[in-house]
């Protein structure tokens, strides 16, 4: 699966390690819990998300890609989505060194075709915190609009004083 400058493929355990190590940085994690211990724990995040839904959430089908640049097959970061009750949470990590270079808004437009492909009725949100700037305007510029969260569907990745976005447009 490419696009113009990105080859994206289903995450599998081979990446973990190097995607750990890739994304263990505080300023990726400064907004989504802090950095983990080290990149041993964030791996295990991350094999966990492999795993996909516990027993509990069965009906939920977890979505994660790797990122690569489509020439050098580089490691860049990933995306996932959470698919729950016609509801697709997406969301995105990308290495330090490949912010602002658009990395992130092409793989975001990737994935809403692939979730238009694999599940059609779902519709797209995401959340984050007022201070993430950055993804608040990503998620602007990919046809998201800020909504109250009041007015949100039950999110799992909602806390109390998150900025809520709902994608306006298929």
């Amino acid at each position: 699966m490419q696009t113009a400058r990105l080859t994206l493929s289903p995450l599998v355990d081979a990446d973990v390690d190097a995607l750990a190590n890739l994304l263990w940085d505080e300023r990726v994690y400064e907004h989504i819990g802090g950095l983990p211990s080290g990149a041993a724990e964030a791996a295990l995040g991350l094999r966990r998300a492999l795993a996909g839904p516990p027993a509990h959430r069965a009906s939920e089908r977890w979505l994660n890609y790797a990122v690569r640049l489509r020439g050098s097959h580089q490691l860049i970061g990933r995306l996932e989505a959470t698919v729950h009750a016609g509801i697709a949470e997406v969301a995105f990590l990308l290495a330090p060194a490949y912010w602002g270079h658009g990395y992130a808004k092409e793989g975001l437009s990737w994935l809403h075709d692939e979730l238009s492909r694999v599940c059609p009725d779902a519709r797209c949100w995401a959340t984050t915190l007022p201070v993430n700037l950055r993804s608040g305007r990503l998620l602007t510029a990919c046809g998201y609009e800020r909504v109250d969260p009041a007015t949100a569907p039950d999110l799992l990745t909602y806390d109390e004083g998150d900025w809520v976005f709902r994608r306006a447009h298929a």
